[in-house]
Formats: C-alpha cells, structure tokens, sequence
C-alpha cells in the first residue's frame, strides 16, 4: 500500500493536516492534498502496524 524507500526499507506516507486542524496518515501522492486549499502536507516514515490497525510514524522528513 506504502512506497518503500530502496535504500532504507521505511515506508513512506503523508501526514496532512486539514485547514479545520484534523491530522491523518495516507498515502496517497503528497500533490494531491497540496493541490487542496488549506491543507498542510508532510512526507513521514515509518512502518505498518503488525496487527494491521495503522501506520506508525518513525520519523518526519525534510522535504
């Protein structure tokens, strides 16, 4: 579901955070939400949940 970066085996997603200050993780391509007015979008690192129930952020990173 996540692109993986070759190098270091995280996978990558975006945490955007919506004009109302509602914040969630997807991964949707980054262009995307920053195409929609308000929204702010960071790229962040991490891993599936092992259960399944999420994404757990490791890190943020610099874009």
């Amino acid at each position: 579901m996540f692109r993986r970066d070759s190098k270091t085996g995280e996978e990558i997603a975006h945490r955007v955070t919506t004009p109302e200050g509602r914040t969630f993780i997807t991964a949707t391509n980054a262009q995307f939400w920053e195409d929609t007015a308000g929204h702010k979008v960071e790229e962040v690192r991490g891993h599936t949940h092992p259960r399944g129930i999420g994404f757990v952020v490791d890190r943020t990173t610099e874009q």
